[in-house]
């Protein structure tokens, strides 16, 4: 995505991401991008673990999970696709 594409992503407060946080419903934060991760729920390959991030900010422990390391390309790939807006700055 371009510059000019990152200025026009919608942009959440950390709350309104905190409301997402099951299953059925589940965005993350990664450095500063919120993403919508519900469709990538069954097909994550850690199953359930995904959860314990949802609605919350995985920057600080996303690129340091033992089994990430192998499939960062893979990742940052799913994240792409699953990218919906930006954290809004207080």
């Amino acid at each position: 995505m371009t510059a000019k594409g990152q200025d026009s992503l919608k942009e959440y407060t950390r709350a309104q991401v905190e409301q997402h946080c099951t299953h059925d419903d589940l965005w993350i934060i990664f450095r500063g991008k919120v993403y919508n991760m519900t469709p990538y729920f069954n097909q994550h390959p850690g199953g359930l673990a995904i959860l314990r991030y949802a609605g919350k900010d995985t920057s600080t422990v996303l690129p340091y999970v033992a089994s990430h390391g192998i499939a960062w390309k893979v990742i940052e790939k799913k994240l792409q696709e699953h990218l919906i807006g930006k954290l809004k700055k207080t």
